[in-house]
């Protein structure tokens, strides 16, 4: 299942794929932080850390995916 992502201010990435919210930012010094979280929980099942917005996005789709949640 691919996500739809969707940009808000500051290079802020997110999409949702069923019961999970997924989270993509800069860091700031060239890479990108990412999260994911389940419903409305506080904190995320799964973080990371990728050298590009294009390797954050494949890591996170691909545990979307993996998840058996979607």
């Amino acid at each position: 299942m691919a996500l739809k992502w969707t940009k808000k201010p500051v290079d802020l990435w997110s999409a949702t794929a069923g019961p999970l919210l997924v989270a993509i930012q800069p860091k700031g010094d060239g890479r990108w932080n990412w999260q994911i979280f389940k419903a409305d929980a506080m904190n995320p099942m799964a973080t990371g850390v990728a050298n590009s917005l294009g390797a954050a996005k494949t890591v996170v789709e691909q545990f979307v995916n993996r998840s058996g949640l979607v």
